[in-house]
Parts: C-alpha cells; sequence; structure tokens
C-alpha cells in the first residue's frame, strides 16, 4: 500500500496559531460590545459569551479589559497610520509622497468605529490605565511626524521639528474631535483652509533647512 501526501491528516494549527486566533475572536467581541453598551457595562463574562472564549482562556492572553482595549487601539492605529506606506515613501526619498501622508493624516477622514473610539476617549477620563494606553498613541503619532519631518526638512532644527510635529498634532486632533462628534462629517472649505495651515507650517519648516 504506497503512502500519498493526499493520505496525509492536515496538520493541526500550531500553538501560536490558535492563540491568535483566540485573541481575534476576543478583540472583536469586546469592539462590539464596548460600541454597543460602554466600557463600564461590559464585563469578562459578556466578552465570554459573545466571543465563545472562556473567561479562564480570556484571562491568558489579556491581563484585564485595558489591555483588550490596548490590542483594539493598535490595531486601529495601525491600519490608519499605514507606517508601511510612510517608511516606502522615505525610502524612496518622495517628498510629495511624504506630504500626502502628513494630508491625510491631518484630515481624519477615515477614523475607524467612531463609535468605539469615543467610549474608548471617554473611559481615558477616569481611567488612568485607559489614559496612559491614549498618551502612548499621541507619542508614537508625533514619532511618526517627526519622522516625515526629518525627510523633508533634513537640516532643520530638531527643536523646531518638534513644535511643528505638536502644532500639527493639536490641529490634527481638534480635527479628529470635530467629526466624532460629527457623524464624521466637516466642511470642506474650513478642511482647505486647515490643510493649507500645515502646508505652509510645513514649507517654513523646508525653507528653515536650506
Amino acid at each position: 500500500m504506497t503512502h500519498t501526501d493526499m493520505d496525509d491528516p492536515p496538520a493541526p494549527l500550531e500553538r501560536g496559531g490558535k492563540a491568535n486566533a483566540r485573541r481575534e475572536k476576543v478583540v472583536q467581541a469586546a469592539r462590539n460590545l464596548f460600541a454597543e453598551q460602554g466600557f463600564h457595562a461590559t464585563g469578562m463574562a459578556a466578552i465570554s459569551q459573545a466571543s465563545g472564549v472562556l473567561v479562564g482562556q480570556i484571562y491568558r492572553d489579556f491581563a484585564n479589559k485595558e489591555a483588550i482595549v490596548a490590542a483594539i487601539v493598535e490595531r486601529d492605529l495601525d491600519e490608519y497610520l499605514r507606517e508601511g506606506e510612510l517608511h516606502e515613501t522615505c525610502a524612496c526619498d518622495d517628498p510629495a509622497a511624504v506630504r500626502a501622508w502628513i494630508a491625510r493624516f491631518v484630515a481624519c477622514s477615515d477614523i475607524p468605529d467612531r463609535r468605539l473610539i469615543a467610549e474608548i476617549m471617554a473611559e481615558a477620563a477616569r481611567n488612568v490605565r485607559v489614559a496612559d494606553i491614549f498618551r502612548a498613541v499621541d507619542a508614537r503619532l508625533s514619532g511618526r511626524l517627526v519622522e516625515a519631518f526629518h525627510i523633508l526638512a533634513p537640516a532643520a532644527d530638531a527643536r523646531r521639528i518638534d513644535c511643528v510635529a505638536e502644532t500639527i498634532m493639536v490641529l490634527s486632533g481638534g480635527i479628529f474631535h470635530h467629526r466624532l462628534g460629527n457623524d464624521g462629517a466637516i466642511d470642506d472649505a474650513v478642511l482647505e483652509r486647515l490643510l493649507n495651515i500645515t502646508a505652509n507650517e510645513i514649507d517654513a519648516l523646508v525653507a528653515s533647512s536650506t
């Protein structure tokens, strides 16, 4: 009797793959529940029921609800920043593409799951651990802007780069909050003026580098 590859049973999912699949179920269930019921009204038992993952198994992957929030925010931030796109444009030394990335960052036109983000931000005002998550997010966002500015204005003063990055962070934060409170909408003319402010700041930074 000959043995063929087709006779082999499918390889079992690796332990890491099982853990990732379990974490994915938990994160998706928590995302829906946090948006629908709020952070405080959602317990681990509800997340367990919605995800089909036992409470004990959830605690194997997440120390607490805040750890689940961190996983949600990290994923959304990865999608929002598109850091791979920035790294590619930086590697190609393409100033126009870097400027386009910054403009998209400032415009905040593709905020993922506004209801959920609003709920988590409200929780940050009363929960130190969630607030720490958002401080880490701000630091990462600012770091990506500084990276982009070093490409556009490599000889600019480091303090000036930090100041422009902070200015744009504040501007972008205002747009972000406006979109959260207005179902994602912002007047096109207003957005254009705000993007022009950003472009002028970048132009002045680049000019200081020459």
